[in-house]
């Protein structure tokens, strides 16, 4: 039992000379640059968020992670947004400026007479598409604005969807 009390109190010991001094530490620096503030969510789109390329892990659908065992990669180049198997239609133009993100592709469910924005040609394939990428699609086919998250995650939202990303 003595052993177990040494334990508890070492520990006890270790966790206080972590925690931080009590009370604001006071600067004779006047020029000591404060911390930005939060911004709100309808502020100005954040100016990090510039462009939307690169290489993501679909971490989020509607907000519940992907499910059924599997793992989505997103890739963004400086025109298109696609995933594997692309041949299944997962393929969209899109343009983004000031936070303000409009995608379009192919296969995306249209009114008639509605637009299509082509994208590079894709050979057809005939394949099963799981679930969970049949909801991005979803989703994907609606935002409509892209912010970064408190987390350095990048969140699409729009039509009633959301996508959460995470840089690969």
């Amino acid at each position: 039992m003595r052993y177990g009390s040494t334990i508890l109190i070492g520990a006890a010991a270790l966790l206080s000379a972590c925690q931080p001094a009590e009370g604001p530490v006071a600067s004779t620096d006047s020029a000591v640059a404060q911390p930005p503030a939060q911004k709100a969510m309808g502020d100005a789109p954040d100016p990090a968020l510039a462009n939307l390329a690169g290489e993501y892990r679909v971490a989020g659908i509607d907000g519940t992670e992907v499910g059924g065992g599997i793992g989505i990669a997103l890739t963004v180049t400086d025109k298109l947004i696609w995933f594997d198997p692309r041949c299944a239609g997962f393929n969209w133009t899109y343009t983004f400026a000031d936070g303000k993100l409009a995608t379009d592709r192919p296969q995306k469910p249209r009114p008639a007479g509605g637009p299509l924005v082509a994208g590079p040609m894709v050979p057809v394939c005939k394949i099963a598409v799981h679930p969970e990428q049949q909801r991005l699609a979803d989703a994907l086919d609606t935002v409509t604005a892209a912010r970064r998250t408190p987390s350095n995650g990048i969140e699409l939202t729009g039509g009633g969807h959301s996508v959460t990303l995470y840089s690969q």
